[in-house]
């Protein structure tokens, strides 16, 4: 047998399900064997594995800023170096968690659409549906691998970029050489058409995936790629199914004589029509400190201020949580999964606004305006709400682009737009981290913008190959 393969397969030992059947059998060599269809669905209803995301991903871009030394000295130095763009996260003896989390969820989802096809008996249509909502969790997680450990996709260079081990069955003797970034799109691309027509449009539970999701990560990838117009098609096809905004109009002064801030009282993703796929940030709660540009750039009218940032007032903290201003919390995150874990999956906003840049991007920058403004107006009081306007379709990409990142700040999303967008002269830009006396900057492509791969992998499996620091 080749050599036991990393953590990449390790995680195979724990799965909890909330059955009386707490945990499906586990073969001696560590392979989970689920007998039947109802198994596998156990499995799939995992949520401590298939809904969980990002827990770092917004320390290195330029909506945080660490400007206080009490905060910085309170970081774990992982978090920290991830904010300084260091050379490494982890030491060769930590685990990498969003490398273990998204690996264990692709592992699961292979034992599904490996075993699945096998099980004798059970409901055909329940069968089909179970592959179909493993293949769109193994999409996700592919598609968080690639953009995380990876350099952005672009057509010219896709195919010889390293993209990240592509592994397609619950095996331990795969080849885990890095596959290009164009083969882990194909995969999610494949993987997500495939799925469409077995799920059903809206799922019983926005834990699990549906036709709505697949489209929408659908979108989600075609717009990493470039591909405007199949972006767009998919994100309309979401928006066809569902399209609901929450306003946030209802909810000002809802936390009036409790001590507690109003977005304390928002409903969580299961009752909140904008969520698509519930996904939570892996953080397990937290607090960021706040860039002043993204803070300016939000202004103090716009809800998602008031909401979802908070400035300590001359009354001092009432909750005892901040000690500087501008901080988001992921207890006031917008469309939470469950209390301190913001809600990281794809959304009806994300779809809106995908639907919005791709217009301008093909010439249709006025429409694409139209659609951000109707977003804009459940996120202001009606007094405050002015409409976006343009001269041309340039400049009505550079408002959606502003907007999507109103809209979407720390929610895991803004590392990957820099990345896409500093490849166009017109979006690149620097950033700039303070850190107590120093003044760190990065700048646009820099290899820094990918993480590393960790070394425990690396030292485990040396046909890994390190990204360039």
């Amino acid at each position: 047998m080749h050599t036991i393969r990393y953590y990449i397969l390790l995680f195979i030992l724990a799965f909890s399900s909330v059955s009386c059947r707490k945990y499906v059998e586990i073969e001696p060599q560590g392979k989970i064997i689920p007998r039947t269809v109802n198994d596998y669905q156990l499995l799939l209803n995992n949520s401590e594995v298939f809904n969980s995301s990002f827990g770092t991903v917004d320390y290195p871009t330029d909506d945080i800023a660490f400007l206080n030394d009490n905060f910085i000295n309170s970081l774990r130095e992982e978090s920290l170096q991830i904010y300084k763009w260091g050379e490494l996260f982890y030491q060769a003896n930590q685990d990498d968690p969003e490398w273990n989390l998204f690996y264990k969820q692709v592992y699961n989802a292979n034992v599904a659409i490996e075993g699945l096809p096998l099980v004798k008996g059970g409901d055909e249509n329940l069968k089909q549906q179970l592959l179909a909502e493993a293949r769109v969790h193994r999409a996700y997680a592919y598609l968080c691998l690639v953009n995380l450990y990876a350099k952005t996709y672009q057509a010219t260079s896709a195919t010889t970029d390293a993209g990240v081990p592509l592994l397609t069955e619950p095996g331990y003797t795969q080849n885990l050489k890095r596959a290009s970034v164009a083969a882990v799109y194909e995969l999610i691309l494949s993987d997500l058409n495939t799925a469409v027509p077995a799920l059903p449009r809206l799922p019983a539970s926005k834990t699990a995936p549906s036709k709505t999701a697949a489209h929408a990560l659908l979108a989600r990838a075609n717009l990493y790629m470039g591909k405007y117009q199949q972006a767009l098609d998919n994100a309309n096809l979401a928006l066809g199914i569902q399209s609901g905004l929450f306003n946030l109009n209802p909810y000002v002064g809802m936390g009036a004589g409790s001590g507690l801030p109003d977005g304390f009282f928002m409903p969580t993703s299961q009752n909140n029509p904008e969520v698509i796929l519930m996904k939570a940030s892996s953080d397990g709660g937290g607090s960021f400190p706040l860039s002043q540009e993204l803070m300016t750039l939000l202004g103090t009218k716009d809800l998602r201020a008031y909401f979802f940032t908070y400035f300590v007032g001359a009354g001092g903290d009432p909750i005892g949580i901040f000690r500087y201003p501008g901080t988001y919390h992921t207890y006031f995150a917008p469309f939470e999964t469950v209390p301190g874990s913001t809600q990281m999956g794809p959304t009806v906003p994300e779809m809106m606004l995908i639907k919005a840049e791709c217009l301008a991007r093909t010439q249709r920058g006025q429409e694409g305006l139209l659609v951000v403004n109707e977003l804009r107006k459940t996120r202001f009081k009606p007094a405050d709400y002015s409409a976006l306007t343009a001269a041309n379709d340039q400049a009505a990409l550079i408002q959606i682009l502003a907007e999507r990142r109103r809209e979407l700040f720390c929610k895991g999303f803004r590392l990957f737009d820099l990345k896409r967008l500093n490849t166009d002269p017109a979006f690149a830009k620097n950033i700039v981290h303070p850190l107590k006396i120093e003044q760190l900057t990065l700048a646009p492509q820099s290899n820094r913008y990918v993480y590393p791969i960790p070394v425990k992998v690396i030292n485990t499996n040396p046909e890994i190959v390190q990204n360039p620091r």
